[in-house]
């Protein structure tokens, strides 16, 4: 950066905190600090409350932040995003507060709070600015993902014990059906008393025939009949404790066998520290999907969106009702912005 005037700059340091500010020749701040958030609190401390982010950088592993009080506002020539979806904010401020109000009341993480601020901070050349866009860039949301379904690529659903995988299966399955899909249900969950009776019953009703265990897994994948009549393949499993060796042990041989994508169910009302530590052990074992169940169990969404983000897992479906025919629905992120932000 050039030398100012000294009379016209002055520079301070923080060196406790690892900040440092810079009053530049036009009326604006600059900011450095080791992260957004405490570079974000220098700005309030400095020019308050309602100060304005122009600009935001990183550079040598530092956040710079330039911004300005509100009353300069009117200096600045800004037009609404085309770009930004969902609800939009008049000033960088305001969204950079949103986001951070919403990642204290869902719990999440401080990784997944600096991340979504970094990209958000990509925003700020334009006004108003939205959330929805840099919430999509460290969330990957598939809504179409149902439409998109393929005979080539197995539905397999795996996850922690008593995380619905069951029931989210047979809310597939109906959903398959009734758009005229034709399907072929497996389920290898022999472990846990009824488990195989539930889905049965669920599929009787649905005049659909359940194939149990892994002799039939073996002879389905083997004969690939399945691609030839275009019937989408649905595979229920055991609950797997990841933190277990033999269950380990399982699904490193079973995700070899199927040698296809998993999809992850996991509870909307989970813990979000035990949540992300569950995906990224299921991460290891090909699993690249995310359903969440019971989203009608809870108000704070940070578990399974912690695990989406800490593995890159697409979220493709949510359920919010364990009703067979109803509660099963694609999620895009304008929705997720709509269940994350407070009511009213």
């Amino acid at each position: 950066m050039s030398t100012a005037d000294p009379e016209k700059q002055r520079t301070r340091n923080l060196k406790q905190e690892g900040w440092r500010w810079e009053l530049l020749l036009s009326p604006q701040t600059k900011v450095t600090a080791p992260s957004l958030s405490k570079a974000l609190e220098e700005v309030k401390t400095t020019l308050g409350q309602d100060a304005i982010i122009v600009a935001t950088e990183e550079r040598d592993g530092e956040i710079i932040l330039t911004a300005m009080p509100k009353e300069n506002l009117k200096s600045f020539s800004v037009s609404p995003s085309e770009s930004s979806s969902g609800p939009l904010y008049s000033d960088a401020l305001s969204a950079i507060k949103a986001v951070c109000d919403i990642c204290d009341t869902h719990q999440l993480g401080h990784t997944f709070c600096d991340q979504w601020l970094k990209e958000l901070s990509r925003d700020f050349s334009v006004m108003p600015v939205g959330i929805t866009r840099s919430l999509a860039a460290i969330v990957p949301f598939c809504s179409s993902w149902i439409e998109e379904v393929s005979a080539r690529q197995p539905i397999i659903l795996v996850g922690p014990p008593g995380s619905g995988k069951t029931v989210m299966l047979a809310k597939i399955a109906a959903v398959l059906l009734s758009q005229k899909r034709k399907i072929k249900v497996l389920t290898l969950d022999t472990v846990k008393a009824g488990g195989a009776l539930q889905l049965q019953s669920y599929l009787e009703a649905m005049n659909q025939k359940l194939l149990i265990g892994e002799t039939h897994l073996k002879s389905v994948l083997e004969s690939c009949d399945f691609l030839e009549n275009d019937e989408v393949v649905l595979i229920d499993t055991p609950g797997i404790n990841i933190m277990n060796e033999e269950d380990q042990n399982f699904l490193y041989r079973f995700s070899h066998e199927v040698n296809s994508p998993l999809t992850l169910v996991l509870g909307a009302d989970m813990n979000p520290i035990d949540a992300e530590e569950i995906a990224k052990n299921f991460y290891f074992f090909n699993t690249r999907y995310l359903v969440t169940t019971r989203m009608d169990m809870t108000k704070r969404y940070g578990g399974f969106l912690n695990a989406a983000m800490a593995c890159s897992l697409q979220i493709i479906a949510y359920s919010n009702t364990p009703t067979i025919g109803d509660g099963l629905h694609s999620l895009a992120v304008d929705q997720m912005i709509e269940y994350l932000r407070p009511a009213g």
